[in-house]
């Protein structure tokens, strides 16, 4: 039995569901699930999401840092169970779990001194290690010199230039007062079980203090949550750090994409999600849209149209994993291989890939002759076009056979 787990934080509330399993918390109402006024939040400051029916969370590079039981998280997913004291900056996070494997609740209460002097230390230190830090990181240099022509600059934090435009093609800006951020890509169009390799350039406007800038991978779906589900976030830069008006920050990125990622159609997009976290000012955000494509179905589909058959529709359910599709034979041939379309189901189960077909006999049957096989995925992507149109056809020869 799968439970529910409602987060509260102030007077703001949400709940982890398969429909909804990243929350966002933070003081930005336009980007965030969970919204506190309290200054000791960053704008987007903490991330809860699920993950095989348990809930994590993990800090996104905030000033004041997200605790549990008096200890920091960090970048890395801890697991929220009941019983655990969690504070998002100075506010308590309410948690409670109703009706599955896990019952009970987070510990509620006053901040308390320790802790609060445990922030202020935390905060000084990561002052004085930016403050101290080289204007020209050899680090950040090495990762942005794997592109051509990069050319040193000595510029501000990072040291390094961005790849020009007839490097990384496809770019998308957001601006305002406070400063441009640039993102840089290859392309527009991406497949799914790979990685995404791109460049963010963030130039100052004003002097200002910079919290963190984050870069995501977002799956928006008309049919599930409103704001999309984010597949992979990268913090590209930890801070907090002054920078002055005219500073530029170039960082390379790198985002996975997922085995079994929806394709995009009239139902699905895709972002690629840039922030600056500025603190106490606007930050600054920008999206870029990206097509997505998945060879796996796509090969499904070719054998499919090798033998002839037709789509019409296909179709992703939200967050990948299942999707649906309706082939026909050409209308002068339909009568004479009696089929009036073919429904098929793929869903995807770890490594493997499950194919379920549905045959609509003309005027014999309607859609109660299945089969279903059960493909590696390995041997998916490596068999060759007329070995998959085979396996496919013999399945589809099997079904018609059936009285």
């Amino acid at each position: 039995m799968q439970g529910t787990i409602q987060l509260k934080i102030g007077h703001s509330t949400a709940q982890l569901a398969e429909t909804s399993p990243t929350l966002l918390i933070g003081r930005d109402e336009q980007s965030v699930n969970l919204v506190t006024p309290d200054q000791s939040v960053s704008r987007r400051h903490c991330e809860v999401f699920l993950q095989q029916g348990r809930a994590f969370i993990r800090d996104m590079g905030s000033s004041n840092g997200t605790w549990i039981n008096g200890a920091p998280v960090g970048q890395q997913p801890v697991e929220l169970v009941p019983g655990q004291q969690v504070f998002v900056g100075h506010v308590p996070l309410s948690i409670e779990w109703q009706g599955g494997p896990q019952v009970g609740a987070t510990v509620m209460g006053a901040l308390p001194a320790e802790l609060l002097a445990l922030m202020e230390a935390r905060k000084q230190q990561q002052a004085q290690a930016q403050y101290s830090m080289p204007p020209s990181q050899p680090s950040m240099q090495q990762a942005g010199q794997q592109f051509a022509g990069a050319q040193p600059t000595g510029l501000a934090v990072g040291g390094t230039q961005a790849p020009l435009p007839s490097q990384l093609s496809y770019r998308r800006q957001g601006s305002n007062n406070n400063g441009v951020l640039l993102v840089a890509l290859p392309g527009d169009t991406f497949t799914n079980d790979s990685v995404l390799e791109g460049y963010l350039e963030f130039t100052a406007m004003d002097a200002e203090t910079i919290s963190s800038i984050t870069v995501e991978l977002v799956e928006v779906n008309r049919k599930a949550a409103k704001k999309g589900h984010a597949w992979d976030r990268m913090i590209v830069k930890q801070g907090p750090w002054k920078c002055r008006k005219g500073d530029v920050v170039p960082m390379p990125f790198q985002l996975r994409i997922p085995s079994a990622t929806s394709i995009s159609g009239r139902d699905v997009y895709w972002e690629i999600r840039g922030y600056v976290d500025v603190a106490w000012a606007y930050d600054i955000d920008v999206e870029v849209p990206i097509t997505m494509r998945n060879k796996d179905i796509e090969r499904i589909r070719d054998a499919l149209g090798a033998l002839d058959f037709r789509v019409q529709d296909l179709e992703s359910k939200p967050l990948g994993q299942e999707f649906q599709g309706k082939f026909h034979p050409p209308a002068q041939l339909a009568t004479r291989v009696g089929i009036d379309a073919i429904n098929v189901n793929i869903q995807y189960l770890g490594t493997n890939l499950k194919v379920l077909l549905e045959v609509d006999k003309t005027g014999v049957f309607s859609k109660d002759k299945r089969t279903d096989f059960v493909v590696e995925l390995a041997r998916l992507r490596t068999a060759q076009p007329h070995e998959l149109a085979g396996l496919l056809q013999a399945n589809i020869e099997r079904l018609m056979s059936l009285k």
